[in-house]
């Protein structure tokens, strides 16, 4: 456990470039199926690897490159009246920006904008004003990161302002000052707009990631490597360890390493990260492993206890407004779908 906290060192890199896009190429080829890969995310790469060898693409996938069409056009357009309608630094994390690293850009989905603001309640007033409606109930965002949804009519976006950025519970909380203060211009174009710099928003990218899923998705690892295009990792490493992220950052680089520069596999990927080689989908008692072994693996030993324990209650406690015959039917289904793949466990929560 404890060589998956030691880095490369401040002169590390990850892979990049054509290295980089062709480990990709190399991984979608290992998917088993489609399913797997629109579980890591990889499906709208593959489609166009697909349809360049000459082989048909799904029509589930091909309905995802025609809404992903549709959300790279609809951006840039919402991105610019958003920053008119309102005062302030604003930054737009993940979606877009980082599409904008990728090699093909369309290859990197995305089903909002991400917005840190300098005064998040005042920029969700002043796009209401403009015109924007909320989507869901406000009340449901009270301890959230960001503001309730919304939505500008005619655009299929939606854009969520957030006050802070997205990290697991357990994490401490860099300032909304202190990530805006390693804003650089967004690299949209969109004038006025920020993005983070690239050390910055490999973090972030990190954080939400390790969030909702730990070591979860090809994708997120990917999205590290793009981000960082070949710099090197020590200036990362240096905001990581002043954010309190140190642990979670030199885990995450190494199982990168192992998985795109084809290096040695840290414990982490052979332990609650096995799926990630062989790109397929994580079963229901690994993402529960994962939601476990996060912590444990990212914290130091005397903070991990108080983590896991954290972990433990929010698996036990229900959703909002959730009846605890709900909550009961959904712990019923994850020990029977236990072996199940997460995917397919979660459609059968919605049938």
């Amino acid at each position: 456990m404890r060589s998956d906290r030691v880095s490369h060192g401040a002169n590390g890199q990850l892979p990049s470039g054509a290295p980089l896009w062709g480990r990709v190429g190399q991984l979608i080829d290992r998917a088993p199926d489609a399913s797997a890969l629109r579980a890591h995310r990889l499906h709208l790469a593959a489609a166009r690897v697909w349809r360049a060898r000459g082989l048909p693409v799904p029509p589930p996938v091909h309905a995802a490159e025609r809404y992903a069409a549709a959300m790279i056009t609809a951006a840039p357009r919402l991105l610019e009246r958003i920053r008119s309608a309102c005062q302030g630094q604003l930054m737009l994390m993940k979606g877009p920006e980082v599409g904008s690293y990728y090699e093909h850009p369309s290859d990197r989905p995305f089903r909002d904008l991400d917005l840190l603001a300098e005064d998040a309640h005042a920029v969700q007033r002043a796009l209401i004003r403009a015109g924007c409606e909320q989507v869901g109930r406000a009340r449901g965002y009270e301890d959230a990161q960001h503001l309730c949804p919304l939505a500008w009519p005619g655009i299929p976006v939606i854009i969520e302002v957030h006050h802070r950025p997205n990290h697991p519970p357990w994490l401490a909380s860099p300032s909304s000052e202190a990530v805006l203060a390693l804003g650089v211009a967004s690299a949209t174009g969109v004038d006025g707009l920020l993005g983070p710099d690239p050390a910055a928003h490999a973090l972030l990218l990190l954080a939400h990631s390790w969030a909702h899923q730990p070591l979860g998705r090809l994708a997120d690892l990917v999205d590290l490597a793009a981000v960082l295009a070949g710099r090197q990792l020590g200036e990362a490493e240096v905001i990581a360890r002043a954010w309190g992220w140190e642990g979670m950052w030199r885990v995450s680089v190494a199982v990168a390493e192992a998985i795109l520069g084809n290096r040695e596999p840290p414990m982490a990927a052979r332990v609650w990260a096995r799926h990630l080689a062989c790109a397929r989908d994580r079963i229901v008692l690994e993402n529960h492993l994962a939601r476990v072994a996060a912590p444990i693996w990212a914290l130091p030993g005397r903070r991990a206890p108080a983590a896991l324990a954290g972990v433990l209650r929010s698996v036990a406690m229900r959703r909002d407004d959730e009846p605890w015959t709900q909550k009961l039917r959904r712990s019923r289904l994850a020990f029977a779908h236990a072996l199940s793949t997460k995917s397919n466990h979660e459609r059968m929560l919605l049938g």
